[in-house]
């Protein structure tokens, strides 16, 4: 059975943390310190919350206005919509039980990211901010290496492994890598107890879209956000 979108949503949060959360007048707004949309979005508690109690919360933290769209927020959705925030980047959240692990693979997985991951990361547009989310993420997690050529976060939270800037150096795409190093995520997950093996996406990503369902991963849930422009 596949995790409730509440649990997947939860495990988000988990695996790739802001680096503060204030829970004020119905609304949890996080403080991304440039690490991106993901964790810097506010979210409804109250459906009745005052949206513009929220973007007071979100000005004082010299953030954008910027709400996470999740399901059952359709009513947030359209009071955004009409007063004039934009819906940007659709997200889609991928999920799927552990697969069979072929048991001769040993993986090499790592405590910290060296100098070769974070180049590899760099390279690919993945921030110092970034970065400082991985580090900062409190449960059970490792750094993955392949071939000195791509990499990848993973993270557990409720049996859920969800990986993380997956990133292939661009003159070694298509060689396979991406799928070499799903494999080794298995291998970690496994060993660590998860059950499902999970990762987000934004919906125009085509490629990793369809790397994840070439693996038998499934499109289990979506949410978008609105930006006051």
């Amino acid at each position: 059975m596949t995790p409730s979108i509440k649990t997947l949503y939860e495990t988000i949060d988990y695996t790739w943390p802001s680096a503060s959360i204030q829970v004020n007048q119905g609304w949890l707004v996080k403080n991304g310190l440039g690490g991106g949309k993901r964790v810097s979005a506010t979210l409804q508690l109250d459906p009745q919350a005052n949206i513009k109690n929220a973007e007071k919360m979100m000005e004082a933290l010299s953030q954008n206005y910027l709400f996470m769209i999740r399901e059952n927020d359709s009513v947030l959705d359209h009071k955004l919509d009409k007063l004039g925030y934009d819906l940007i980047d659709p997200v889609v959240i991928f999920c799927s039980p552990i697969s069979l692990i072929d048991k001769s693979i040993k993986g090499v997985f790592h405590s910290k990211p060296n100098t070769i991951m974070k180049r590899i990361w760099l390279n690919g547009g993945v921030s110092s901010a970034r970065l400082n989310i991985m580090k900062r993420t409190k449960v059970s997690k490792t750094f993955i290496l392949i071939d000195n050529k791509a990499v990848a976060f993973v993270a557990i939270h409720n049996d859920i492994a969800m990986f993380h800037a997956l990133e292939v150096l661009k003159e070694y795409r298509r060689e396979g890598l991406a799928k070499k190093i799903m494999q080794q995520i298995n291998v970690w997950a496994s060993t660590n107890g998860a059950k499902f093996i999970s990762a987000v996406s934004v919906k125009d990503n085509i490629p990793a879209r369809n790397l994840y369902l070439s693996i038998g991963m499934s499109e289990v849930g979506y949410y978008h956000y609105r930006l006051k422009p």
